[in-house]
């Protein structure tokens, strides 16, 4: 046999190590050299789909890692964009709140300005537990100066007027309670009647006032001042409905409300006409004597 020195061929098919047999002629040498050369593409040909599939599984492992990571911080950053959205639309509803109490605010210092100079702000913070019944609470009481018959409205129109009071809290029956009603006269004529309520906070009754009476849809109700507890001239709300018929001698009227008497905010307690004069005159009194 002829033992032949080992030949190994690197990737670009040179000879790295040199025969062991140099007797051996040069053209045998280099057909053995070409023959290895091709074995090794052959063999590399048949492996490389063994490798490509065996290195498969790591490949896979680690696309569906990269996936999973990346799906979990897109779910971060969604909660964190959804939280974030939620603070912004958080404080966009307290702005428009805000906005709207200030509007409120203004308005009712408005008309606070054309009312008596003791009118007192208070806030609506309750609703008596009693269904049967048309009234609020306010945060206003004894201590405040509020006392029961006091008036209350707000920027609108006529709400009530106190009927309980407390150290620190005040009851006020609404118009539209049942057994309130209110001493009113029609804007545009200057006619009188009475308006009651009839447990419906968009519904008023004109109480018997004779068909004859020149009263019209849209004609504006105010309190006539009569009876010496709400101030003259107040809005109660405007004639929504005019019905005669010839079984009665009266007119069926209904007024729909102009305070916003579902609404909870500010309003404003005033107290009798009668009793502001005497405050007024009382002070006159006290300043003449101090100038005496």
């Amino acid at each position: 046999m002829i033992s032949l020195g080992l030949i190994w061929v690197d990737g670009s098919g040179a000879k790295t190590s040199k025969s062991s047999t140099p007797w051996l002629p040069a053209t045998m040498e280099n057909s053995v050299a070409s023959s290895l050369q091709r074995l090794r593409s052959a063999m590399l040909l048949l492996t490389g789909p063994v490798y490509f599939f065996a290195q498969s599984p790591y490949a896979v492992s680690g696309t569906v890692s990269d996936i999973t990571a990346d799906r979990q911080f897109l779910l971060q950053q969604r909660d964190q964009l959804n939280a974030q959205l939620l603070e912004m639309k958080e404080g966009q509803l307290r702005v428009h709140y805000l906005q709207a109490e200030n509007t409120r605010l203004r308005q009712l210092l408005g008309s606070k300005a054309q009312l008596p100079s003791q009118a007192i702000i208070a806030e609506i913070i309750g609703v008596p537990p009693d269904p049967q019944r048309a009234a609020v609470i306010l945060d206003k009481g004894e201590v405040d100066g509020i006392a029961p018959g006091y008036a209350v409205v707000d920027a609108l129109g006529l709400i009530g007027q106190v009927t309980e009071v407390s150290s620190n809290i005040s009851w006020v029956l609404l118009i539209s309670d049942r057994n309130h009603a209110i001493p009113a006269r029609i804007n545009r004529t200057g006619v009188r009647m009475i308006v009651g309520g009839i447990g419906s906070p968009d519904r008023l009754v004109v109480e018997d006032l004779p068909v004859s009476t020149d009263l019209r849809e849209g004609d504006l109700i105010e309190t006539s001042g009569l009876g010496g507890r709400f101030p003259v001239g107040y809005p109660v709300g405007l004639v929504s409905s005019v019905e005669s018929t010839q079984a009665s001698p009266y007119l069926q009227a209904a007024v729909t409300p102009s305070a916003a008497l579902l609404k909870v905010g500010h309003v404003l307690i005033i107290p009798p006409p009668l009793e502001e004069k005497a405050s007024a005159v009382e002070q006159s009194a006290d300043a003449n004597e101090g100038e005496s």
